[in-house]
């Protein structure tokens, strides 16, 4: 994920990292990469990773504008985990937007 900076996003050296630890996760649920890994137990472990809805917001922009037969799911779990919709859509434009 390119490093996009928005007025409310932290520091984006040790963010950026998270930043993609959120997106690995919401693939593995959403994609049926782990096996027994429910819906709450994604939800749970997107928490102890990070609440800040801006890094949830990039996370689920990448999955926006993914070309995957699981990217709703995925943006669906991030704005469900509190992702700002508002953010989604200023990350995706700023990764190319929708049609790529």
């Amino acid at each position: 994920m390119p490093d996009v900076r928005l007025p409310s996003r932290p520091d984006p050296i040790p963010t950026r990292a998270v930043a993609v630890q959120l997106h690995r996760i919401t693939a593995d649920h959403a994609g049926g990469l782990r096996e027994g890994f429910p819906r709450e137990c994604a939800l749970a472990e997107l928490a102890e990773t990070s609440t800040h809805p801006d890094l949830l917001a990039e996370a689920a922009a990448a999955h926006a504008i993914a070309d995957n037969w699981y990217a709703i799911i995925a943006v669906d779990l991030l704005i469900e985990a509190g992702a700002d919709r508002t953010l989604i859509d200023a990350y995706a434009e700023a990764l190319g937007g929708y049609d790529g």
